[in-house]
């Protein structure tokens, strides 16, 4: 039996009421969700106790959750300033208490930058004007990786050290931590550094999230194929977020774009935490499409407890 799928508020929250985000969620035959970062603590309270009433599983948070009232967080946990990267991680530590108090059973992080300015939107455009592979995207492309690469040791090293201090907090605490495939190729972990990031956090409650449209995005771009994650890390899935792509555009729902999700299917355990992360644009009439493809793979978590009885 896998998991059953879950829902992200990112696609109807923030900015409702628990009641009416959960009533949404339930309309389209969800019996799980994942709280997205961006709840403060007393709206995720609210969450929580609304989810009671409404037999609904809180089964993942999406880090930092909740978020610290009062001040400013960036995606810092690769920051080389140390009072950046402390918040984060004090952020990211109350998390993981705020996951184990609510019964998740993992959360989603991502490890921030490598410090260089992004070139993706250019490079997004470049592909639309002149092409995949065009020699314009190729020089563009390794102009890019070659800036990421001579700026990346220090936030590398930073980051490690985050992800080290936080798979400790977590240990004993029945809270796995997802670290996630990134949509900026400017982001840590690489494709390779996955290896190192997570070899440094053996023994810890640390593994891979793969995100299906992050994948697929660099991949278009050219930095990656996209199920070479899955390929060297599926042994360490945590979870896995679930949308479609169409060129550059994400968090579609399943249906809406080229993405191979019979490749995606390989990879799924029966513990893989199963979420849709969707985009606010898309419907619930999509998403009922979405659902009627990926019930027949057997292995999304559709028929495998979805449906809330009445």
């Amino acid at each position: 039996m896998s998991e059953p799928i879950g829902l992200s508020t990112a696609w109807n929250g923030p900015g409702v009421s628990p009641e009416r985000l959960l009533e949404e969620h339930r309309g389209l035959g969800f019996r799980r969700l994942e709280a997205y970062a961006h709840f403060t603590p007393d709206a995720l309270d609210g969450l929580a106790q609304a989810a009671l009433r409404y037999s609904v599983e809180i089964a993942s948070l999406h880090g930092p959750c909740p978020v610290p009232t009062g001040m400013g967080l960036g995606d810092w946990l690769a920051s080389t300033n140390p009072s950046e990267r402390t918040r984060s991680v004090d952020a990211h530590k109350a998390t993981i208490d705020a996951a184990a108090k609510y019964g998740a059973k993992a959360i989603v992080v991502h490890l921030g930058n490598t410090g260089v300015a992004s070139r993706q939107r250019t490079l997004i455009d470049v592909v639309a004007v002149d092409g995949r592979f065009s020699q314009a995207h190729l020089d563009l492309r390794d102009r890019a990786w070659q800036e990421r690469e001579a700026n990346k040791a220090p936030h590398l090293a930073a980051a490690i050290n985050s992800i080290r201090a936080l798979g400790e907090h977590a240990r004993g605490s029945g809270v796995r931590l997802g670290l996630e495939c990134r949509d900026g190729y400017h982001e840590i972990p690489s494709l390779d550094e996955f290896a190192e990031v997570l070899g440094a956090c053996d023994g810890l409650p640390v593994g891979y999230w793969h995100d299906a449209g992050h994948g697929a995005k660099l991949d278009y771009l050219g930095f990656v194929q996209h199920e070479e994650y899955l390929r060297r890390y599926g042994d360490r899935l945590v979870g896995m977020h679930i949308h479609d792509t169409h060129a550059a555009r994400d968090h579609l729902a399943p249906g809406m774009g080229e993405t191979d999700f019979s490749m995606l299917a390989r990879y799924l355990r029966p513990e893989t935490v199963r979420t849709l992360e969707l985009s606010r644009s898309v419907t619930a009439a999509d998403i009922t499409r979405a659902l009627d493809i990926l019930e027949p793979l057997g292995v999304f978590g559709v028929a495998e407890g979805i449906l809330v009885s009445s």
